[in-house]
C-alpha cells in the first residue's frame, strides 16, 4: 500500500512539474511586445486597461495612445523600460519590456 501511495505522489509531482513548465513564458523573452501581446491575447489573456494613465509618465501615456491601454508605467532614463498587465482566469501577468523597441525582458505571474 505504501508503494502505491508513493507512486501516486511521484506521479502527481511529475504532472505538476510538467504543468508548471508549460505555464512558463520563457519562449517570449527578447521578442517584440506587439508579437507577444498578440500571441497571449489569442490564448485568452486580456489587457487590463490602466484607468489611471494620467498618473503615469509621459512615456507611458505615449504608449497608451498607441493602443497599448494595458501599460502600467514606463521609465526613460539610462534604460527604457515599460510594464504591461494582462489577466486570465483571475491570474495576472506583468510583462516588462526593455528599450524603445519594447522587447520583452520578463513575464511574471501574480495571483
Amino acid at each position: 500500500m505504501k508503494l502505491l501511495v508513493t507512486i501516486a505522489i511521484l506521479m502527481s509531482m511529475t504532472c505538476f512539474a510538467v504543468s508548471a513548465k508549460e505555464m512558463t513564458f520563457d519562449h517570449y523573452i527578447n521578442k517584440p511586445y506587439s508579437e507577444v501581446r498578440t500571441a497571449l491575447i489569442s490564448q485568452g489573456w486580456q489587457a487590463v486597461n490602466n484607468k489611471k494613465i494620467e498618473d503615469a509618465s509621459l512615456y507611458a501615456n505615449g504608449i497608451f495612445e498607441r493602443g497599448y491601454t494595458e501599460v502600467l508605467d514606463c521609465i526613460s532614463m539610462e534604460r527604457d523600460q515599460c510594464q504591461f498587465v494582462l489577466t486570465k482566469n483571475k491570474q495576472f501577468i506583468v510583462i516588462t519590456t526593455k528599450e524603445k523597441n519594447l522587447n520583452v525582458e520578463s513575464i511574471k505571474r501574480h495571483q
